[in-house]
């Protein structure tokens, strides 16, 4: 099997009501991060009646959806009378079950860390926790972050909200679940080839990728340090910028381009139909990727790292990971010759994605090709992904946002568009981003 096969049967992995709700429940788990804490200050509502409210929900409907592995009742109620007054206080948010917690079982949707109970919290839990978050539970994952389906084998399937006979996207699939349907107010993700933009895109809510190595991954089980990056799964472009603590702006004026070649091409007809009237007015820009790109520079590093990371726990312990693992480790990891030559390749295309922004602010293209595929399949992992891993490459910060659904499904699926900027430049991508939000 070619080592692209490999990386696609990974991509494509397979799955396995609701208690009614008060209506205060209902009212306060709607409230964004802004809402919340203007009510705090006016002491309408205290942290404590917030979580209790969003945990009433999650046992409502955690069961249907599986968003959460774990739930941290008890460690939330704590945390919630007890919260330090920052930036955060009192926000109830969700943690992907790919970043330490301590104290509470990790499991990186896989059977190796099973039994793992963190002594630490990663650096964005802790960073979170100190600005006064409120912690309730483990969000699902695609088994150790490697797919974009959050199809678990050992965990079920986290379905869509929108639609429960649909995949949520992946690999941070529970968080944007979890975002969606109310069960927290913001929720962390990782992404190494899109893993916080497509589900955003497929459940309808804003998923913001920061600039490479802007957020720390100390502590995050990652398997590819030159493409993992820590983002955030939000209700809104503002409480992105909350979230990430930057500053809470539209941007006045932007010079914003869309990119057309490789991006728009074979696009499900209602993702066509919903994005083109947003970008129609916008000159095009030829970003440096095509239909090679992925095989030069991407696979080679992704697929040695990958190996480097779970190479030997395979080796040792082959019965802890899935048949769509077992696939990808029945090819051999590439030679140092093919890892550096990709990296070489890599650093190039980042030469040329930012000389893209001399004369450009922001770049859009659709999130994701398709709207959320059935879970039953068929699921075309590849091109779920196609559309994300370029900015992953590129390092640059990248945000999905949603726009209008569509097709003819019932309701209509949820559509993302996905707007990039140049290295470092997020507060700007995030002030731009605020000017196309709609509601879904």
């Amino acid at each position: 099997m070619h080592r692209r096969d490999a990386l696609a049967a990974l991509l494509a992995a397979p799955l396995l009501g609701i208690r009614s709700l008060s209506a205060q429940t209902e009212t306060l788990t709607s409230l964004t991060v802004a809402e919340v804490s203007t009510r705090f200050a006016s002491g309408a509502i205290t942290p404590l009646q917030l979580t209790n409210a969003y945990l009433s929900r999650i046992a409502a409907m955690n069961k249907t959806l599986n968003a959460y592995v774990t739930v941290t009742a008890d460690l939330a109620r704590r945390q919630a009378r007890s919260a330090p007054k920052g930036a955060l206080f009192g926000i109830p948010i969700a943690h992907k079950d790919l970043f330490e917690t301590k104290g509470v079982r990790t499991t990186a949707g896989s059977r190796l860390y099973d039994d793992y109970i963190p002594e630490q919290n990663a650096a964005i839990v802790q960073q979170l926790e100190d600005a006064g978050a409120i912690m309730l539970g483990k969000t699902n994952t695609h088994e150790l972050g490697g797919g974009v389906t959050t199809i678990n084998p050992f965990f079920g399937a986290t379905r869509n909200p929108v639609d429960p006979s649909r995949i949520p996207g992946g690999s941070s699939g529970g968080s944007a679940a979890a975002v969606a349907a109310n069960l927290c107010t913001a929720a962390t993700g990782s992404d190494t080839g899109g893993s916080v933009r497509i589900p955003a895109a497929l459940c309808g809510c804003v998923g913001f990728k920061p600039t490479f190595g802007k957020i720390s991954t100390q502590g995050l089980l990652g398997s590819s340090s030159t493409f993992d990056h820590v983002g955030f799964l939000t209700r809104s472009v503002e409480d992105a910028q909350i979230i990430a603590g930057l500053p809470r702006e539209t941007a006045s004026t932007a010079r914003i381009a869309v990119a057309r070649k490789f991006f728009f091409d074979d696009l499900e007809p209602a993702v066509a139909s919903a994005i083109a009237p947003l970008v129609a007015k916008y000159p095009e820009i030829e970003f440096p990727v095509d239909a090679k790109t992925m095989a030069r520079i991407f696979d080679p590093v992704v697929s040695f790292e990958i190996w480097g990371a779970l190479g030997a726990d395979w080796r040792t312990n082959p019965g802890s990971f899935s048949k769509e693992f077992a696939t990808f480790f029945s090819t051999p990891r590439p030679s140092i010759a093919e890892y550096e030559s990709g990296f070489a390749a890599l650093k190039e295309y980042q030469e040329l994605v930012d000389r893209l922004f001399d004369s450009v602010d922001v770049i859009v293209m659709p999130t994701v090709p398709v709207t959320a595929p059935l879970i039953n399949g068929p699921i075309d992992g590849m091109k779920i992904l196609r559309n994300t891993w370029p900015f992953n490459a590129a390092g640059t910060p990248a945000i999905s946002i949603p726009v209008r659904r569509g097709g003819s499904s019932d309701p209509p699926l949820p559509i993302g568009m996905q707007l990039i900027a140049k290295r470092n430049n997020d507060d700007k991508l995030l002030q731009v981003a605020r000017t196309f939000g709609t509601t879904p």
